[in-house]
């Protein structure tokens, strides 16, 4: 009996060593259950990451812009990561420019000082055109006539005598017979002496002759055809400014006097000067002078006190 038993045992024990093992399943299924158990992670990782790098460029992009600008680019959420960055990059690029409101320019118009006397060769446009080049140390005073051949006669030494009355700039204005208007700004007062200039860089020449070239460097034109003069500043060539002495007036140098006045007033010559940079003032390099002028820039308190003086007449010499 106990051997029977012993047979038995030592039979289940040879079945259970030697039962083969269970049937495997197909290698290929085994393969295709290992990728998508290894892909499913990977789907889930690139999920979120896409998830956040979306969200968080929405939210950036609400920082950079302000409500009033979301409408300048749009992420549009359907594409591609690369496509999402270009489309970004332009937003940033095409932003709109605020306009700007241009500054108004308001242009005031030039009130002209005060003048003692109408002249009888300015014209207010010609006046108001010398006046804008005056220097600023002059502007806003107010005009006497400190000499004119029609009151005071014809003579350059009273010419000087009068510009004594008020020392600084005084415009000199001559007029010729072919209806030309020129002349230029000096120092006063005009004092007769021996080939000596006078003046400063202050000073310049003009005329009103139509057609008139814009001249050379250094030369501000103010001009022509409407009947304007045309203003020659100093150069900086030389300092041949005014030239006093009791046979002639001349102003400018350097080569030829740019204004040339005889000691009657009653010829006079203009050319090409190297001090103004100027062209002939007149019509013609010779010419017969049918009025002068000299003007006066004084103070508003002495105003009253140098015009009572101006109207001294002298005895005056007139010419047909």
């Amino acid at each position: 009996m106990s051997k029977h038993i012993y047979m038995r045992s030592k039979a289940v024990h040879s079945v259970q060593r030697s039962a083969p093992p269970p049937p495997l399943q197909d290698e290929s299924k085994r393969n295709q259950l290992d990728c998508v158990t290894e892909e499913r992670p990977k789907e889930k990782e690139s999920f979120f990451l896409s998830w956040y790098k979306h969200h968080l460029r929405n939210f950036f992009h609400a920082v950079k812009f302000p409500k009033e600008r979301k409408g300048t680019s749009v992420v549009n959420p359907d594409n591609d990561d690369d496509d999402e960055e270009n489309e970004y990059d332009a937003g940033l690029e095409k932003k709109p420019m605020q306009n700007k409101e241009e500054p108004t320019i308001v242009v005031q118009a030039i009130t002209l000082p005060e003048i003692s006397d109408p002249s009888l060769l300015l014209k207010e446009q010609s006046r108001r055109s010398l006046y804008t080049s005056l220097p600023a140390l002059v502007q806003g005073r107010k005009w006497v006539l400190l000499y004119s051949t029609w009151r005071h006669g014809i003579s350059l030494s009273t010419l000087y005598r009068k510009s004594q009355l008020w020392p600084g700039l005084s415009l000199l204005v001559v007029g010729d017979k072919k209806g030309s208007v020129f002349g230029g700004l000096v120092e006063a007062p005009l004092i007769p002496t021996d080939y000596k200039y006078q003046g400063t860089n202050n000073t310049f020449v003009f005329t009103d002759k139509s057609g008139q070239p814009t001249g050379t460097n250094n030369t501000f034109v103010f001009t022509d055809k409407s009947g304007q003069p045309t203003v020659y500043h100093s150069t900086g060539a030389n300092r041949f400014y005014t030239l006093c002495s009791k046979d002639f007036l001349a102003l400018g140098g350097g080569g030829r006097f740019a204004l040339y006045l005889d000691s009657e007033l009653l010829h006079g010559s203009s050319a090409c000067s190297e001090t103004y940079g100027n062209s002939c003032l007149a019509n013609s390099q010779d010419f017969d002078v049918k009025e002068v002028e000299l003007w006066g820039f004084v103070y508003g308190s002495k105003y009253d006190e140098v015009l009572s003086l101006s109207r001294k007449t002298e005895t005056i010499c007139r010419w047909s």
